[in-house]
């Protein structure tokens, strides 16, 4: 038998992880886009990278837990698994640092939440799965919203916005071949490997098309680095995986709908970004569109939804 107050325990506790996770990650667009002022795009997440991989190598030695999960790097049925994750995710943060410097915070956050369309899109729609009402009404919402967003005054798309585009196009998978690993090895393992393994690939790539940083480059962009690498692309993604345990897939989808709106309104003060009016009349399509494609179907005895993800 569950004990109940035990269990409500637990879900106030993925609420507060997921919530504090939306907050944190509605800083991403904002701290990133503040790092850009010193550094390349590329640099920034290869540095960005190498701080994540510190903080991940740390918790690996069991700082956290009083226990090592470097045995868990020798776990054979996790490496496919791992590998597609770390090149899918890479390719994501790519997309997602280059685009960042051809569009605003705000339009990023929202055009990112539309992984949770192409989730469905992926997992339910093209299984052939029977569409419900709600599941058609929402995926119309967010592709009127998604239309407003990315097509404000004329239909030439935005080159950021393409990217950011591609970058949510890619997510699904990437979370997918997360999702598996998972089942064989520890969240922090995951998220190191992850890390590591971009990292050399990004510093390459930086190396090859940006120039170098300068010294006083580092000296104005080092506090930025830190607060992305270790609670941006750190710790806020532990978070995300914990509230993931321990919430229902609705919740999980209603409170991921924060984070755009989070973004927005840092934006607002710290980079004076106003939205524009059909920036602000494409929000409501998007984030409402997203809870209700997400929204478990019942079929044949079954529970089926697409489950957002970073």
């Amino acid at each position: 038998m569950i004990n109940k107050p035990r269990m409500i325990s637990e879900q106030r506790r993925g609420e507060f992880y997921l919530l504090a996770e939306e907050f944190l990650w509605g800083w991403f667009p904002i701290v990133t886009l503040l790092s850009y002022q010193f550094l390349e795009p590329l640099w920034t997440m290869a540095l960005t990278l190498a701080v994540a991989s510190l903080f991940f190598g740390l918790l690996m030695t069991g700082w956290r837990r009083n226990r090592s999960l470097w045995r868990e790097l020798g776990r054979r049925r996790a490496w496919w698994d791992l590998a597609w994750a770390s090149f899918y995710i890479m390719l994501l943060f790519v997309l997602l640092f280059v685009g960042l410097s051809f569009t605003t915070a705000g339009n990023a956050a929202l055009i990112l939440f539309l992984q949770v369309f192409f989730a469905f899109l992926y997992f339910n729609l093209l299984k052939g799965e029977v569409l419900s009402p709600a599941h058609l009404a929402g995926a119309a919402l967010m592709t009127i919203g998604a239309f407003l967003v990315l097509f404000p005054d004329d239909m030439v798309l935005n080159k950021g916005d393409l990217l950011v585009l591609l970058a949510a196009m890619i997510a699904p998978v990437g979370n997918r071949y997360q999702q598996r690993a998972r089942r064989h090895v520890h969240a922090t393992t995951l998220l190191f490997v992850r890390t590591v393994a971009s990292l050399p690939v990004v510093l390459a790539l930086a190396w090859l098309y940006q120039p170098l940083p300068t010294a006083g480059n580092l000296a104005g962009a080092w506090w930025l680095l830190l607060i992305n690498g270790i609670f941006l692309m750190g710790l806020s993604k532990i978070y995300w995986i914990e509230g993931l345990h321990r919430l229902n897939i609705t919740k999980v989808s209603a409170m991921t709908a924060l984070s755009p709106l989070f973004t927005m309104l840092f934006a607002f003060f710290i980079l004076n970004e106003i939205p524009g009016n059909w920036q602000l009349v494409g929000i409501l399509p998007i984030l409402a569109g997203g809870i209700l494609i997400t929204r478990p179907a019942i079929e044949r005895g079954t529970v089926s939804s697409c489950r957002p993800g970073r």
